[in-house]
C-alpha cells in the first residue's frame, strides 16, 4: 500500500510538472512594446487595449541566370536553367499588420523602397540581416514599433491556403505569364472565384501590368484580406486545426511568434474587421528607387487607424556637422545613421571627431540658422547657442554644428528617435 501510495506521489508530482510546462509554454511570449502616449495617440489605442505587431514578408524562388541545355516542354524545346530554383534572399512581399482588439490594420510595403541608412532597398534586407533586419527596416520606415515578424515560403503559403480549404478572389484583370524555362505557368481569368493554394500564389506573383509592383501589392492586400475573411468564416473549424497548422508554421516559417500569441488572437477570429493601405511612395531622382515622406507616412497611418497624426516637422536644407566630444568612440557615426533613418539626406551631414567636451550636448548655430536649427533642437532635445564665428563651420561649409557632449550617450539608450515639432519648429 505504501508503495502504490508513493508510486501515485511520483505520478502526481510529474503530472504537475508537466502542466506546469505546458502553461509556461503557452504564457510565454516575447516582450511586447509598450506604446508611449504620441504613438498610442496616432494608433487611437487605448492605454493597456490588446495591440499586437508584425512584419509578414514572402520569400519567392530565385532562379539561376547562367541556362543549362535544351529540354522539352509542352512539346517546345525550351532552354532550362542550370540548377534548380532556390528560395532567394530577398522578401519581395513585406506587410506591416497591427490588431488591435477586434481590428486588423495592414500597411503593405513596396519593395523598392530605399533605406539610405543601409544603402540598399527593403526587400534586400533579409539577406543582409535575416528577419530581425527586415522587422528593423519596417519599424524605422513607419515610424512604429514592430514586436513579431513572420518570413514565409512560398512553398509554405501554399500549403497554409489549402489547409483552410482555398480562399475566394475577385481577379481583377486577365493574368498569363509563362516561363517555359523555368516551368512557371499563371492563367487566372478576371471575376470573382475560388483559388487554391498553387493559383493564390500566382495571384500575388503576378507583375505583368501597367503598374507592375504597385497592381502586385494591391493583390497582396486583396489575398490578405481574402485569407482574413476566410479563417474568420471557419471559426471554430480553424481553431481545431490549429495544432496542425502551427507545427507547419514552425517548422517552415522562420519566426518569433509563439504559442502564447495564438491562444491570445484565437478568441478573436469571429469578431475580426480588417484594414489595409499602402505605403505612400515617391521616385527618388528619376530613379526605381523609391523614397519614402515621414510627414506623409504618419497621415496616411492615422488615417487608417482612426488616431491622430503628429505634427512632423521638414527636415531643413542646412548642413549639419556633427562633432563627438563625448568620448564615446563611433558615437558621431551612429547618430549619424540615425538622422538619415529618418529622411536626413546623408549630403548634409558631416562628422568629425575632437577633443573632450564635459559640457552638456548642444547647437552651435549662425544668425541665419537659428529657425533651421530647431528642427535638431527639438528632435534631440538639447539647446542651442547662437555664435557670430564658427571656425569648424567655416572650415567644412556647414550651417549648423552639433556638439556631443558628455551627456551624449543618452542618445543610444534612448533610442528610436521620434520627429516632431512645435510650431516654432516650423
Amino acid at each position: 500500500m505504501t508503495s502504490r501510495r508513493a508510486r501515485l506521489v511520483q505520478f502526481l508530482g510529474i503530472l504537475v510538472v508537466m502542466l506546469g510546462m505546458v502553461g509556461y509554454w503557452l504564457e510565454r511570449d516575447v516582450q511586447r512594446t509598450i506604446l508611449d502616449a504620441p504613438t498610442r495617440t496616432v494608433l487611437g489605442v487605448a492605454d493597456g487595449a490588446f495591440q499586437a505587431s508584425f512584419v509578414v514578408a514572402g520569400r519567392d524562388y530565385d532562379y539561376p541566370n547562367a541556362a543549362g541545355g535544351f529540354v522539352w516542354r509542352d512539346g517546345r524545346r525550351v532552354r532550362a536553367y542550370a540548377a534548380e530554383p532556390v528560395y532567394g534572399n530577398r522578401t519581395d512581399t513585406i506587410l506591416y499588420v497591427n490588431v488591435i482588439g477586434t481590428k486588423v490594420y495592414m500597411i503593405a510595403i513596396p519593395r523598392d523602397v530605399y533605406l539610405p541608412q543601409y544603402q540598399t532597398k527593403i526587400n534586400a534586407m533579409y539577406y543582409y540581416q535575416q528577419a530581425e533586419g527586415v522587422k528593423q527596416a519596417v519599424s524605422e520606415v513607419l515610424g512604429l514599433p514592430v514586436d513579431y515578424y513572420a518570413v514565409v515560403n512560398i512553398d509554405v503559403f501554399r500549403e497554409m491556403v489549402d489547409a483552410i480549404g482555398g480562399v475566394e478572389v475577385n481577379v481583377p484583370y486577365r493574368m498569363y505569364h509563362e516561363d517555359q524555362a523555368a516551368g512557371l505557368l499563371i492563367d487566372l481569368q478576371p471575376g470573382s472565384q475560388w483559388l487554391d493554394g498553387k493559383e493564390a500564389s500566382d495571384f500575388v506573383r503576378f507583375r505583368d501590368t501597367e503598374l507592375g509592383d504597385y497592381d502586385r501589392v494591391d493583390n497582396v492586400k486583396t489575398l490578405a484580406r481574402a485569407m482574413l475573411a476566410r479563417v474568420k468564416a471557419l471559426n471554430v473549424r480553424a481553431v481545431g486545426a490549429i495544432p496542425d497548422l502551427w507545427e507547419t508554421y514552425q517548422d517552415q516559417v522562420e519566426t518569433n511568434a509563439t504559442p502564447a500569441l495564438v491562444t491570445q488572437l484565437l478568441p478573436r477570429l469571429s469578431n475580426l474587421e480588417i484594414y489595409s493601405a499602402t505605403l505612400p511612395t515617391y521616385y527618388i531622382d528619376g530613379t526605381s528607387n523609391l523614397g519614402v515622406s515621414a510627414r506623409r507616412t504618419e497621415a496616411m497611418i492615422a488615417d487608417l487607424f482612426g488616431g491622430e497624426a503628429r505634427d512632423i516637422a521638414e527636415v531643413p536644407e542646412a548642413t549639419l556637422l556633427i562633432t563627438n566630444r563625448s568620448g564615446v568612440s563611433g558615437l558621431e557615426l551612429w547618430l549619424q545613421q540615425r538622422l538619415v533613418s529618418l529622411g536626413v539626406p546623408e549630403q548634409r551631414l558631416i562628422v568629425r571627431t575632437a577633443s573632450a567636451d564635459p559640457a552638456p550636448t548642444r547647437l552651435l548655430v549662425g544668425a541665419n540658422s537659428w529657425q533651421q536649427a530647431n528642427y535638431y533642437a527639438e528632435l534631440l532635445h538639447v539647446g542651442q547657442q547662437q555664435m557670430a564665428r564658427n571656425e569648424a563651420l567655416s572650415r567644412t561649409d556647414a550651417d549648423i554644428e552639433l556638439v556631443l557632449g558628455q551627456d551624449a550617450a543618452r542618445f543610444v539608450a534612448a533610442q528610436p528617435l521620434v520627429v516632431t515639432a512645435t510650431a516654432e519648429g516650423e
